[in-house]
């Protein structure tokens, strides 16, 4: 059995486009659609403005620009850009919020090793 790596590719969901269900990727993601179900990725995640997302995401780093409905996990960077709408909860290493993001819901810091700071 080979061991998987993570490529250089980047996964694209497109404006219009809806997928219902979960992805689990090793790649990066930019999403500019919509994505019922949860999102997992090793790597990085985009969500551009036109972005529609209800389910959890778990990922290293993310750019939020859309709407998240849902928990978001990253062992790396949350980055809420304008004009970003987000109702959940997030837990991650560093949390950048610009003026302009709304967001309802909670925050929380976890150590290296991925756990929350007690």
């Amino acid at each position: 059995m080979s061991k998987e790596t993570p490529t250089n590719a980047v996964n694209l969901l497109c404006e219009g486009t809806m997928i219902e269900g979960d992805i689990k990727t090793k790649s990066d993601v930019r999403i500019d659609g919509m994505v019922k179900g949860k999102i997992i990725t090793s790597s990085r995640l985009v969500l551009g403005n036109t972005a529609v997302i209800e389910g959890n995401i778990e990922c290293v780093n993310v750019d939020v620009m859309g709407t998240v409905t849902g928990d978001i996990v990253a062992t790396g960077t949350v980055a809420l850009k304008t004009p970003a709408k987000v109702k959940g909860s997030i837990l991650a290493g560093v949390i950048s919020i610009e003026p302009g993001v709304m967001f309802n819901g909670t925050c929380e810091m976890m150590k290296k090793e991925g756990q929350p700071a007690k």
